[in-house]
């Protein structure tokens, strides 16, 4: 009994935090993120062409095997039209036949020689699978990042608020205690407006950061592929590290990891060598082909007796005259050649731009991070002294709400760019679509 007690507190304990998530329907950030990869319309379609891209390698691997056909006929015929031909008279009269023939026939065409045609399809398939797959893979990083930094700014919106509120805290505390002094003639009546004018100034602010949040929060609901969204819902905090990590790697190193690591840059490189062998079948068409073929065909009828014929040998295809057609589909697939190498230049200058771009943004937020943090220092330095001469008598109102304000605003921007730093490096490591030190 003691044992069946301990075994289900244990099971309660793990239980019970899972449970409490999903009552309060707490959204983590990876599970945001495994959602809409989950539900995105646009990764179910790669997904989908993968599997045509693995029949197609099947397809492509079966042409060597040749191919069989079937057919069958049934004729019938009258001798009499031959030498009395047909009149209008005799169409509505009607035609009789004196004569049914019938068969069906059997051809196999097995490829000995198609200039090459077969190894490059095989290629071509396997090259299209795998920059299915590369284009997916990068697919799912953007997503990744696009969710992330929607998660981000709705968290930085919960900092913004949590500032405020802070400060409304301090402004009703200061408000009640300027009402008592007033009342005994130490502060001005004025005073009283000031600080409730203040007070509506940042519930306005609150206002905004709500409003905004909601509208991240569909957004967000709506990048992870939900119908029904609810603006109530919460998001777990992440772990904001005490201090920034500077960016070690210089710009050159990253653009370059970024060329051998980019899967689109892959994909569009895998999109040449395709273009390259296209080239080669629309050269094969311009060569000789050889078949072994064989026939079987039977015929029977009314003025006939059944026959049977079967026939084997090697057949030979020259192309000889088609007005410049398979000349010109080689110059057209040299053509797609030349533009899909222009699209990997284009592509790669893109992306030193990006890894350029990247690298700013986080260098940028590192900064600004740093600055924040010591302007929150020196603000709750400044409200503290502005709070005591206010108090006691020595200061200025104004003096003291400017700095009251002062300070909520660099607590929120230092909220802010905590999670700006955090996306940008998010956006880096899209960019480089490796994890970044």
């Amino acid at each position: 009994m003691r044992k069946w007690l301990i075994g289900l507190l244990a099971f309660s304990i793990v239980l019970v935090p899972h449970v409490s998530c999903w009552a309060n329907n707490v959204l983590t950030l990876e599970a945001a993120i495994q959602e809409a990869l989950k539900n995105n319309a646009s990764i179910q379609t790669y997904q989908k062409r993968l599997s045509i891209a693995g029949l197609k390698i099947r397809i492509a691997r079966t042409i060597r095997w040749g191919e069989l056909n079937g057919g069958a006929a049934l004729h019938r015929s009258e001798d009499d039209l031959i030498a009395s031909p047909m009149t209008p008279r005799r169409a509505r009269t009607g035609i009789q036949f004196d004569n049914t023939r019938w068969g069906f026939d059997l051809t196999y065409r097995l490829p000995i020689y198609l200039g090459g045609k077969i190894p490059l399809s095989i290629d071509i398939s396997r090259l299209n699978e795998i920059s299915t797959q590369l284009a997916m893979k990068r697919l799912r990083a953007v997503i990744r990042h696009n969710v992330t930094e929607l998660y981000h700014a709705i968290l930085a919106l919960n900092g913004e608020e949590k500032a405020v509120l802070e400060n409304l805290k301090s402004l009703h505390s200061v408000l009640k205690h300027t009402v008592l002094g007033i009342s005994q003639g130490k502060f001005p009546p004025v005073d009283r407006y000031k600080i409730e004018y203040s007070i509506q100034r940042w519930k306005a602010e609150e206002v905004r950061i709500v409003d905004q949040r909601e509208a991240l929060k569909i957004a967000l609901q709506t990048l992870m592929g939900r119908e029904n969204v609810d603006v109530n819902l919460s998001l777990a905090p992440i772990k904001i590290p005490k201090e920034v990590t500077p960016l070690i790697e210089s710009v050159t190193d990253l653009y370059k990891r970024a060329l051998l690591t980019r899967s689109d840059l892959a994909a569009l490189e895998n999109q040449v060598e395709v273009a390259r062998k296209e080239v080669g079948i629309a050269k094969a068409d311009r060569l000789p082909s050889i078949f072994a073929t064989g026939v079987m065909q039977t015929y029977d009828g009314d003025d006939i007796s059944g026959t049977e014929e079967w026939d084997v040998g090697i057949q030979l295809e020259l192309p000889i005259f088609d007005a410049g057609r398979r000349r010109t589909r080689v110059e057209a697939a040299r053509v797609k050649v030349l533009e899909e190498r222009m699209r990997v230049f284009e592509l790669r200058q893109r992306i030193i731009k990006e890894v350029g771009e990247a690298v700013k943004r986080v260098r940028t937020t590192e900064a600004l991070v740093r600055s924040y943090r010591s302007q929150v220092s020196l603000g709750r330095e400044v409200d503290r002294v502005e709070t005591l001469k206010y108090e006691n008598g020595a200061g200025d109102i104004d003096d003291m709400l400017r700095a009251k304000a002062r300070l909520a605003y660099s607590n929120s921007q230092l909220a802010e760019s905590m999670y700006q730093w955090l996306t940008a490096r998010s956006y880096l490591n899209l960019v480089i679509e490796e994890e970044v030190r």
